[in-house]
């Protein structure tokens, strides 16, 4: 297998993170660890998605092929984070003891505009600081 560069630093990130996604998603219910934390599964929610989403925007806004997509990656990454956490939840319908929700699918949404936010708000803040010299 040969892989290059971008391939290996921006698209194995992205497809690594979605496995360990699909594998979690995958344990039975009653494997399922319980933690005596109201709405933990929701925080594992918006970590998932949030860290898909910047990882499709760092790989899609690193590529020169699509210079369109490159320049809407922020949105791109939140597009794709919310169409694979709803592909998820109707995995989990085949997953013995889980079931799929939409509230999950909008926790989701939330997470990756959550992260897709707060990697922005650090560009900006970057940028601000160097002057508007984004390689600095």
């Amino acid at each position: 297998m040969n892989l290059n560069r971008y391939e290996v630093r921006y698209l194995l990130p992205v497809a690594l993170w979605m496995v360990v996604i699909f594998v979690s998603s995958s344990i039975p219910g009653e494997d399922f660890p319980h933690v005596e934390f109201w709405g933990w599964a929701k925080v594992i929610h918006l970590i998932y998605y949030g860290v898909l989403c910047v990882l499709v925007h760092r790989a899609i806004s690193s590529q020169a092929r699509y210079p369109l997509l490159a320049r809407h990656s922020y949105i791109f990454g939140v597009f794709f984070a919310v169409l694979y956490g709803a592909s998820d939840e109707l995995h989990q319908l085949s997953t013995p003891g889980r079931h799929g929700q939409y509230t999950d699918v909008l926790i989701d949404a939330v997470g990756a505009l959550l992260f897709i936010g707060a990697v922005w708000a650090y560009r900006a803040l970057r940028l601000r600081a160097t002057g508007g010299a984004p390689g600095k």
